[in-house]
């Protein structure tokens, strides 16, 4: 009886802040549009790829989206954890929730999930614009769409910087960890940053590291990745893939040179930007606070980048074996070196590409 007098959801006034997260109001307008129409199944556990292609986006325009409206009180976050074993999937509402020892609610099979692979993030309407009915939890509609389109993996949402910006508080808790199946790792470092502090002063000196820091972390973005921590005048940045990590570097040394021309920085002040890549397995973890990555994949790429010259870009055979990867480096001149690394046994070959001023 109640709900003959419900108010109906105003669903263009709850989005109407979506604009203050650089989210356009045309799209805003469209997902109001798709939220009033969709049915109840569709806003319980929502796939973002399905949401991608209802709104006519890739899949990390969706989740910037999604995460905003996560923010705004729109939306719920779920992390679905994917049995190996049954392939029930175990709901979890906080990241906080996900160990590196799983148990399965229906087969009790216990298993570590991997970030990339079994680990979800899924949405559902907030509860305060549209209660959704027990109808709702359709599983055998979901497992279609997830087949259709294919999973949002965890990995995917914890790359995008806005999550990291809006919701710091959503991280592993300290003693605990997720394996990352493969992980493309990048760092970089400034070449002779101490003589530029000596010769130019701490205040000049610090503008130039910040105005560089600013390219680095929106070339980050622009290729799928985000920048994980900065360490003095270093970066260490993740993405999905080898091929992003290596467009990511390739476009850092062009936006650096660019930023030495317009900032008309003589010789002696021009910024030199040293870049090593690596991309294996690795653990992710909460340091300090906030998500970070631990391994041997992270010190080799750490190590990996310190053989760089400045101007180049120095990466591993993880990197250059790769299918995409090899296409972006196909027909460049390419320098072999067998290196030592510090803190690894082996000796391995590392490739250098040189990147020329523009």
């Amino acid at each position: 009886m109640f709900n003959l007098f419900k108010r109906r959801p105003d669903y263009k006034t709850a989005t109407a802040n979506l604009i203050k997260h650089d989210i356009d109001s045309a799209l805003g307008a469209r997902f109001a549009a798709w939220l009033e129409t969709a049915s109840d199944r569709e806003l319980f556990h929502v796939n973002p790829r399905y949401l991608a292609d209802k709104l006519g986006l890739d899949e990390r325009a969706v989740l910037k989206l999604l995460v905003a409206a996560l923010y705004e009180g729109i939306v719920t976050l779920h992390w679905d954890v994917r049995c190996p074993v049954c392939g029930m999937l175990n709901n979890n509402d906080a990241l906080s929730g996900l160990k590196h020892n799983m148990e399965c609610a229906m087969c009790h099979a216990r298993f570590a999930p991997h970030f990339d692979e079994e680990v979800r993030v899924t949405f559902s309407l907030h509860s305060r614009l549209r209660l959704l009915p027990p109808a709702a939890d359709d599983q055998a509609y979901r497992e279609e769409i997830d087949s259709r389109y294919g999973p949002t993996l965890g990995q995917n949402l914890l790359l995008l910087p806005d999550f990291q910006k809006l919701f710091p508080q959503e991280r592993l808790l300290p003693d605990e960890s997720l394996e990352v199946a493969r992980a493309a790792l990048l760092f970089t470092d400034l070449a002779g940053s101490t003589a530029l502090y000596a010769a130019r002063g701490d205040p000049r000196a610090y503008h130039l590291v910040r105005l560089h820091f600013d390219e680095l972390f929106a070339v980050a973005d622009k290729h799928n990745g985000t920048v994980v921590k900065n360490i003095g005048d270093a970066i260490m940045a993740a993405f999905q893939t080898p091929a992003e990590a290596l467009r990511a570097a390739l476009d850092m040394q062009t936006a650096i040179a660019a930023l030495n021309k317009r900032e008309q920085l003589t010789a002696d002040e021009a910024l030199i930007l040293k870049v090593g890549l690596h991309s294996g397995p690795c653990l992710s973890v909460t340091l300090n606070d906030r998500s970070d990555y631990f391994g041997t994949t992270v010190n080799i790429a750490a190590r990996v980048q310190g053989v760089s010259r400045g101007g180049d870009v120095v990466f591993t055979a993880a990197i250059r074996n790769d299918v995409e990867a090899g296409k972006l480096l196909a027909g460049k001149t390419i320098e072999d070196d067998c290196v030592i690394l510090k803190g690894i046994e082996d000796e391995i070959v590392v490739h250098r590409l040189r990147v020329p001023a523009s």
